[in-house]
């Protein structure tokens, strides 16, 4: 098991629903391997053996390492990660913030290597870092092509037609083996306890998807920087739900639940709103990503489950009113 220093002092956050309390278990045992001091859990509304369960883990670990936060109801990502970092906004002996999904295991070097990477950037509290989830496409795509991601003002997820005359993607800064990120998801994002008291909890209403981002993207927006370390390494446990993307897209597939479709393209589109600087290419270029990556990959697919029709009609209604309640 790592130690770290006083000095240093984690605290990991995260967020468990339904039954999942298995999977929470691996990552926090992980995690307090990994040196983490103590972890927040918020309890997003779990089922009573789900919450005794909870129990067991905090007779395993202590109540003073494993503070458990009761949501009565689950209230999305959103409304669970604004409960667990207001709860760890209070805790000042802790110096910096771990937030992993609850199926996010760490490997064992995971923390003492972003804390390495952190120090040889200068140790400066406005630099935040992101371990490395090989599963996610974004951070893999940065490490192969060198381009940030972020938001970009008047892309719709990431497509722009403006790349035609502006040079493509921005490259991202690459210092001391880490990548700028523009944003970063929950899941590996570590920061200074001192940034919750300099900018807003998630944004509740967003309810899931997206919140991370519109939650990370404040430290560059007032002055700091977020870096993808390469080497400090997750391991997801549990398939996203997007993971079956080759075989349609998630969006149009009846399997995908519709509040995750519904929540996905509606709080992209608020927080593309709140950057755009061209409104008119912004819907243009929603217009051609629904065209190109979602409609015509996908149009073989449909036309072959010709008995599907009214479930692929349903879920074109379905993105029209998401795409309607994000622009309104």
């Amino acid at each position: 098991m790592t130690s770290l220093p006083l000095q240093d002092r984690t605290c990991v956050v995260t967020v468990t629903y339904g039954e999942r309390t298995h999977l929470l278990a691996e990552v926090l045992r992980a995690a307090f391997r990994c040196g983490a001091a103590c972890a927040v859990v918020v309890d997003n509304g779990t089922p009573r053996s789900a919450q005794k369960a909870l129990a067991s883990l905090q007779d395993e670990f202590g109540t003073d390492a494993l503070h458990v936060v009761r949501l009565e109801k689950n209230e999305g990502s959103a409304g669970g990660f604004h409960a667990g970092l207001a709860y760890a906004a209070r805790l000042h002996d802790m110096r910096f913030i771990w937030v992993l999904d609850d199926d996010n295991v760490p490997d064992e070097n995971a923390l003492s290597v972003l804390l390495d990477c952190w120090k040889r950037l200068g140790a400066d509290e406005s630099n935040a870092m992101m371990s490395f989830r090989v599963d996610k496409r974004q951070y893999r795509k940065v490490l192969d092509r060198k381009t940030l991601h972020w938001v970009e003002p008047d892309a719709f997820f990431d497509f722009n037609l403006a790349h035609l005359w502006n040079g493509g993607k921005r490259k991202a800064a690459i210092r001391e083996g880490c990548f700028e990120l523009g944003v970063a998801a929950y899941g590996g994002f570590w920061f200074a306890r001192s940034w919750l008291d300099r900018i807003a909890l998630p944004p509740q209403h967003y309810h899931l998807y997206f919140d991370d981002y519109a939650f990370s993207q404040q430290i560059p927006a007032a002055g700091g920087h977020i870096w993808l370390c390469p080497d400090s390494r997750l391991r997801d446990i549990d398939e996203s739900w997007r993971a079956n993307r080759k075989a349609i897209h998630p969006w149009l597939d009846p399997k995908t639940e519709e509040r995750r479709v519904f929540c996905t393209i509606r709080n992209r589109l608020w927080l593309e709103r709140s950057l755009a600087t061209s409104p008119i290419l912004h819907r243009l270029n929603m217009a051609l990503y629904l065209l190109v990556k979602v409609i015509a990959p996908n149009l073989g697919t449909m036309l072959t489950r010709a008995g599907s029709a009214p479930a692929f009609l349903r879920r074109f209604r379905l993105i029209h009113r998401a795409v309607r309640a994000g622009l309104s």
